[in-house]
C-alpha cells in the first residue's frame, strides 16, 4: 500500500513542474493542466499540485469565471467525494476516465470512514451506481489497483464488501482536518503534561526520603562515635582499677615484686637473702631438702634404718672406700632417698 502512494506522489511530479515552470501562466494553461492531472490513471493525491502559485491563481477576480471551478474540482479529487461533486454547482463535467477515479477516491474514503462492513445499497447510493455488477466491477477495479484489499459477499444478506486494507491517498483538508487534529494534539499535550507532573511529583518524593535516610544515617554514625569515644576514654579506669584487685589479692604491690616478708613455696626462710633462696646468690640446686617442703622422707620418726637412730633427713654421703660408718648393706640407702617402704 505505501508503494501506490510512492506511485502516485511520482505520477504527480511532472504537472507540478510545469505548474511551477510557468512564471506567467494563463488560466487556461492551468485549466488545461488540472484536467490533464485528473485524467491521469495513476494520480491519486493532488495537495501538492493545489498548493502551486498557479492554480492558487484561479482565486483572483480576474480570472474568467469558466476557469474558477477548476480549482474546486481538484480540490474535489484531492479530499472530496462523489456526493461533493454532484452538490457543487457549475463544476466542469467529467469525462469517463474522470468518473471512474472519483468513484475510486470516493470508496477510498468509505473504507476508511464507515464501519464495516461495507453493504451494496449503500455503496451503490453513494457513487451512484445502478446495477451490481456496475459496483463489482468497479471493486475489482480497486483491488488490481492496490488501493485496496477486499472480498466481495455477494451472496450474503445483505451483500456486502469486506475491506481489510485500504491505501494512504486521499489528501486531508485542512478546513477540516486541522482543527479535529489540534484538539487531539491538545489534549494528548495535557495528558503528557500531567504524566509529566506525576513524574516530577515521584522525584522529588524519592529525593526526599534519600534525604531523610542520609540523615537518620548521619545520627546513627554520630551516635556510634560518641559512645564509642566514651567507651575508649573508660577503659584506663577500668584496667587500672582490675589491676589493684588482682595485686591487692595475691598481697603484691602494683610497681614492685613481691612484697617484703612474703613467703613463697620455693623461699627457705621467708628472706630475700642469699642463703635462703632456691635460685639466691650463691645457692644451687642440692642444697634442697626435703625438710623445706615438710615431706615425709620415709623413714619415720627415727628416720634412720635402725630403730635406735637419730631423725635425719639429710642424704647420707659416702666419705670413700673403707669408711667405718656406713657397711655394705647400708650403701644402698643413699639411693632410694624419700621412698617409702
Amino acid at each position: 500500500m505505501d508503494q501506490s502512494h510512492a506511485r502516485a506522489i511520482e505520477a504527480l511530479q511532472p504537472f507540478i513542474h510545469l505548474a511551477t515552470s510557468s512564471t506567467a501562466a494563463s488560466p487556461r494553461f492551468v485549466a488545461n493542466l488540472i484536467t490533464n492531472a485528473i485524467d491521469n490513471p495513476n494520480t491519486y493525491v493532488f495537495a501538492e499540485l493545489l498548493d502551486t502559485p498557479a492554480v492558487q491563481s484561479l482565486r483572483n477576480p480576474d480570472t474568467p469565471a469558466e476557469f474558477q471551478p477548476y480549482r474546486t474540482l481538484l480540490e474535489i479529487f484531492a479530499w472530496g467525494t462523489w456526493d461533493d461533486y454532484q452538490k457543487t454547482p457549475n463544476l466542469p463535467p467529467l469525462t469517463p476516465p474522470q468518473t471512474l477515479k472519483l468513484r475510486l477516491l470516493t470508496l477510498l474514503t468509505l473504507s476508511a470512514t464507515t464501519t464495516p462492513p461495507l453493504t451494496y445499497p449503500n455503496l451503490m447510493t453513494a457513487l451512484s451506481i445502478t446495477a451490481p455488477s456496475d459496483l463489482e466491477s468497479l471493486i475489482t477495479t480497486a483491488i488490481y489497483a492496490n488501493l485496496i484489499i477486499a472480498r466481495l459477499a455477494p451472496a450474503s444478506n445483505p451483500p456486502a464488501v469486506h475491506i481489510t486494507a485500504v491505501a494512504p491517498l486521499r489528501d486531508v483538508n485542512p478546513a477540516l482536518a486541522l482543527p479535529a487534529m489540534i484538539a487531539r494534539l491538545s489534549s494528548w499535550e495535557s495528558r503528557c503534561g500531567h504524566v509529566i507532573g506525576d513524574l516530577e511529583a515521584e522525584i522529588a518524593r524519592i529525593r526526599s526520603d534519600a534525604v531523610a535516610s542520609r540523615a537518620r544515617h548521619a545520627a546513627h554514625n554520630d551516635l556510634f562515635q560518641r559512645t564509642m569515644a566514651g567507651f575508649t576514654a573508660d577503659l584506663p579506669a577500668a584496667a587500672a582499677a582490675a589491676s589493684s584487685s588482682s595485686a591487692a589479692a595475691t598481697g603484691a604491690t602494683v610497681e614492685g615484686g613481691p612484697a617484703k616478708g612474703s613467703r613463697l613455696p620455693w623461699s627457705k626462710g621467708g628472706g630475700s637473702g642469699g642463703g635462703g633462696s632456691w635460685f639466691g646468690a650463691g645457692g644451687n640446686k642440692r642444697e634442697f631438702s626435703a625438710d623445706d617442703l615438710d615431706v615425709d622422707d620415709g623413714y619415720g620418726e627415727a628416720g634412720g634404718e635402725g630403730e635406735g637412730s637419730a631423725p635425719s633427713s639429710q642424704m647420707d654421703v659416702d666419705e670413700g672406700a673403707g669408711s667405718s660408718r656406713l657397711s655394705a648393706g647400708a650403701r644402698h640407702a643413699k639411693r632410694i632417698l624419700g621412698r617409702k617402704t
